[in-house]
């Protein structure tokens, strides 16, 4: 990554030659305490002020005018409370240096993550992980790449730890106080505490994604965006195309003409939602000039967490070029959307505890319908759920003897996820080893462990959105590495507050497709965008790609890491992987999330780049 950012506290005792120097790194402050930026940041991603004995910098884009964050940064330094900075439009990093006192905030989605390490009696954070695991010379962490296999149902445990020993992540929603040298981790975001009325929540995202988008257009000036044809790219770029407008710029649009795309109607979407405005400058990016799915394996960068989308390079490639050639300072995608706009069916919970009967039952029968499925098992298992709290759930799960077992059972898609959480699951080549580190981690979590919300459903919408973060993130750190600034509005904070204000029943329901949305923008932009109620589907896509580089695949699996850890036994693996040339299985999503981290734990073997300097401090 070529843009991040690390702090160093010192200790009294602690000398200044104990300090590291990170490469290409410029110090933003310095006295007690140290702020590095490292790479090439633009003007507009950092805002330094300080008043007395209190620093501030907002690392990251801060739509907020300089007059506001002063004004704002000024009552918080009065009360104290720097949380408040965080409210911004916007998506960044804050960091206060308050006397002796230094405060670390991440996002509420977790997209803009920080983490934290003790090094020679120095305390330090950065924005990568990776960077503190050079620095401590520290070895991966077996107990967090089990649970990463077993799937997101891990994802509360998974957000308390990184992939390597001794370094720790500031969760999504919290901020680091090192004081005194002592370290805490806060939280600081919950979501809204009051619903508003469906018409209020929908003016609220109105008004809130409309800064999200032209904010970013005022502060970027030329910038990109994706037009796959689903609803949410969609809104974004209509949005940013009349923001340009008004300053005489065009909107460049990246539409990709995969078959799967064709077939699911989203080519057809993004031309009339192309055409809809004159200043939008659409590249249809042809099936047969656009690089199949897990091509590219070879270019596969380090990033912080291992992750699925790293399995299409060479198409991020392509489409990072497009966007460079364009002369975007930032692109934009409808990554965030779903997870904003839509809850899982754990909200019919919700509805229950509330002792809405009329609307529980209403919204099951839907469900149903749509699943086509009886609503009998749905309504056992909201009953069940209403009775157990997150951690009497989960140490009931924890003493099923069938957890962990198989990922096929007898419930339905539909039925799994009336749920506290999506729960962890095991696949034919994970092994005994695997299985029992992530009982004994899920065992320790559950004695701690802490919902998002009270209610399941709200929960679940929660975990969503901040595992959708996390994805976000490698996404960015891949694109930064291409030198393009990627970001997904939908996750902004204020965003995100605005789609969680309105009542879950009204945001996600069987009987419209993004109702909330579709209220929120009706009066400005064409009615032609609202007529769609589907989402495209794209296996087709990922198994021609499958096909055509499973030769590389079968090399990259003829030995493994992973096997070597006894965390997957490397012939079921590659037994498995004939069947998918077949045809693919519920168990491609654990194939890829195995493939993606054997893939990262060579890279991170292989790295031979320094994140810090052999200099003198």
């Amino acid at each position: 990554m070529k843009h991040w950012f690390c702090g160093f506290v010192i200790q009294d005792d602690c000398l200044l030659t104990n300090l590291p120097k990170p490469s290409n790194g410029k110090l933003l402050w310095e006295d007690t305490n140290y702020l590095w930026l490292c790479g090439d940041w633009k003007k507009r991603q950092v805002i330094k002020f300080s008043e007395s004995l209190v620093k501030l910098a907002i690392i990251g884009s801060c739509l907020a005018s300089y007059e506001t964050v002063v004004k704002l940064f000024k009552k918080a330094v009065r009360e104290s409370e720097y949380s408040q900075l965080m409210r911004l439009p916007g998506i960044y990093n804050l960091i206060v240096q308050d006397n002796a006192d230094t405060y670390v905030f991440v996002d509420s989605a977790g997209v803009k993550t920080a983490f934290y390490a003790v090094h020679n009696s120095v305390i330090t954070y950065s924005s990568l992980a990776i960077a503190l695991q050079q620095l401590l010379k520290t070895e991966v962490d077996q107990s967090w790449l089990a649970t990463f296999l077993s799937g997101s149902g891990t994802l509360s445990l998974v957000q308390k730890r990184t992939p390597f020993c001794g370094v720790q992540p500031i969760p999504p929603g919290h901020y680091l106080h090192i004081s005194s040298g002592k370290l805490a981790c806060k939280r600081y975001w919950y979501k809204p505490q009051e619903y508003k009325s469906f018409s209020d929540a929908a003016e609220y995202l109105h008004e809130q994604l409309l800064t999200a988008v032209e904010g970013r257009v005022n502060l970027y000036g030329n910038i990109s965006s994706d037009l796959s044809g689903g609803f949410d790219s969609t809104t974004l770029a209509l949005i940013a195309s009349k923001a340009l407008a008004n300053q005489s710029k065009q909107l460049v649009t990246i539409t990709e003409k995969t078959l799967s795309a064709i077939q699911s109607s989203d080519v057809k979407y993004a031309q009339q939602a192309a055409s809809l405005y004159p200043n939008i400058n659409p590249v249809m990016v042809e099936d047969f000039n656009l690089p199949s799915e897990y091509s590219g394996l070879e270019s596969v960068p380090l990033i912080d967490i291992p992750d699925p989308v790293v399995l299409d390079m060479a198409r991020i490639i392509y489409k990072m070029e497009i966007v460079k050639l364009s002369g975007s300072q930032l692109h934009i995608n409808g990554e965030g959307g779903d997870a904003v706009l839509s809850s899982s069916c754990s909200y019919c919970v919700d509805l229950l505890k509330q002792a809405k009967i009329i609307g529980f039952l209403q919204h099951i029968l839907g469900w149903s319908r749509l699943a086509t499925c009886s609503p009998l098992p749905l309504i056992m298992s909201s009953i069940n759920l209403n009775f157990s709290s997150y951690q009497q759930w989960l140490m009931q799960k924890i003493k099923n003897k069938t957890l962990l077992v198989t990922t096929s059972n007898n419930l339905t898609n539909l039925e799994e996820t009336i749920t506290w959480d999506s729960l962890p699951k095991s696949t034919s080549w994970y092994t005994n080893k695997l299985v029992d580190l992530v009982l004994e981690e899920l065992y320790k979590w559950a004695l701690i462990a802490t919902p998002f919300a009270d209610n399941p459903g709200e929960h679940q919408a929660i975990a969503i959105i901040q595992g959708m973060g996390s994805s976000i993130k490698a996404e960015q750190q891949v694109a930064d590495i291409y030198d393009v600034n990627l970001e997904s509005p939908f996750l902004d904070s204020s965003v995100i507050d605005a789609c969680l204000s309105a009542k879950p029943e009204e945001r996600t329901s069987p009987f419209a497709y993004k109702p909330l949305l579709i209220k929120a923008f009706q009066q400005d932009l064409p009615q032609s965008i609202f007529k769609r109620n589907t989402k495209g589907e794209y296996t087709a896509d990922e198994l021609i790609g499958f096909r055509e580089n499973r030769h590389i695949i079968k090399e990259i699996l003829n030995t493994s890491l992973l096997a070597d850890m006894g965390l997957v036994d490397i012939k079921k693996l590659q037994t498995a992987m004939q069947y998918f040339s077949i045809r693919l299985s519920d168990n491609m999503s654990f194939f890829n999330t195995t493939l993606s981290l054997e893939i990262w734990l060579r890279r991170l073997a292989q790295n031979n780049y320094s994140f810090w300097s052999k200099e003198d401090f």
